[in-house]
């Protein structure tokens, strides 16, 4: 689901918000409670710095090649996907940050860029440590490896029953057939750049009407699902890649149906008349094709590849940084992601 996570730091105790539509949810995480605190590193930086670069390519190519307004126009995105490409960059590695207690692991979404996820444990370890007390490497050493282990319960606690209820178990079949008809459209349109035929439109318009059936199906699917959260918000940006291409493609028609008549009130020749023209005609065509040929691969690919990390999730035996410890701060402190 879309909405905006934030961290607060409390007197004895972290509030994590999920605001949403006028609508927030609070969790409290007290120091003492804390078991640990898992960071690990993304690779998802890395793959929006190559979508971003390879969009800034696209664009200015584009603007190389067509004259007149169509430069400018194609020019003013090349800038914009520069700027974003620089933003990203500075803002540095992405991770994914967990917060560990005796009865859940919770990830902390605002605490997804590494840089600033250290600053936030170097400030953390010490307010928990005030609380729970710190153990020494010589004390570690003497811990048997079950007592150390942040996911077993301490003894010495009472357990806690979950407030949170149970969420459905989402298989992902939807999500499969989604990326792959994105994949085919893609493939579609990859093909019209050297053949010229009425199969591949008829093709096309299948795909994108199977496409818009399967993206409502699996946005149906994964509500109140325990689908991770990169691939429900993948899924909301295919919906308004398939709503921009159904837009276009009924402008294009429209358009070229006005400038000729003769094809208006007749289905089978406009959609053969559609199939003639190559994209090479018209720079409105051409960049809407790169357009839906961009979206089909780095929407399709990376939507598969997630789907697939979350049928076999990765163990984290990499993570990064771990905070265990047990007072207080005296002030509340918000935590930016």
């Amino acid at each position: 689901m879309l909405g905006n996570y934030t961290l607060w730091q409390g007197m004895d105790h972290l509030l994590h918000i999920y605001a949403r539509f006028g609508v927030e949810d609070y969790k409290r995480y007290y120091f003492s409670d804390i078991q640990a605190i898992v960071t690990r590193k993304t690779a998802v930086g890395f793959v929006q710095n190559l979508v971003l670069g390879l969009f800034l390519c696209l664009f200015l190519w584009l603007a190389i090649t067509f004259g007149e307004g169509w430069s400018v126009f194609f020019g003013i995105i090349a800038a914009l996907m520069l700027i974003s490409l620089v933003i990203n960059v500075l803002r540095g590695p992405t991770c994914e940050t967990h917060l560990m207690t005796a009865v859940q692991t919770e990830k902390l979404h605002s605490l997804h860029r590494l840089k600033n996820t250290s600053k936030i444990m170097n400030r953390l370890r010490p307010l928990i440590e005030q609380v729970q007390g710190s153990l020494s490497s010589a004390d570690l050493d003497r811990m048997p490896a079950g007592q150390i282990d942040p996911t077993s319960r301490s003894p010495a606690r009472q357990p806690i029953k979950p407030s949170h209820t149970a969420v459905k178990h989402e298989k992902g079949h939807a999500h499969m057939i989604l990326f792959g008809l994105l994949l085919v459209d893609g493939l579609l349109v990859a093909l019209k750049f050297f053949f010229s035929h009425v199969s591949l439109t008829v093709s096309g318009s299948v795909a994108s009407i199977c496409m818009g059936i399967f993206v409502i199906v699996a946005l149906v699917k994964q509500h109140d699902s325990d689908m991770i959260r990169s691939l429900r918000i993948l899924t909301w940006v295919t919906l308004g890649f398939v709503g921009i291409s159904f837009a276009a493609g009924y402008i294009v028609s429209m358009t070229l149906a006005l400038k000729h008549p003769g094809v208006m009130y007749n289905q089978w020749e406009l959609l053969k008349f559609i199939s003639d023209l190559s994209p090479w005609e018209s720079p409105f065509m051409l960049g809407m094709d790169i357009f839906v040929l961009c979206g089909a691969l780095f929407l399709g690919f990376p939507g598969l590849f997630m789907l697939k990390k979350f049928h076999n999730p990765a163990k984290t035996s990499n993570a990064a940084r771990a905070v265990s410890s047990r007072r207080a701060v005296v002030s509340k402190n918000y935590i930016p992601g």
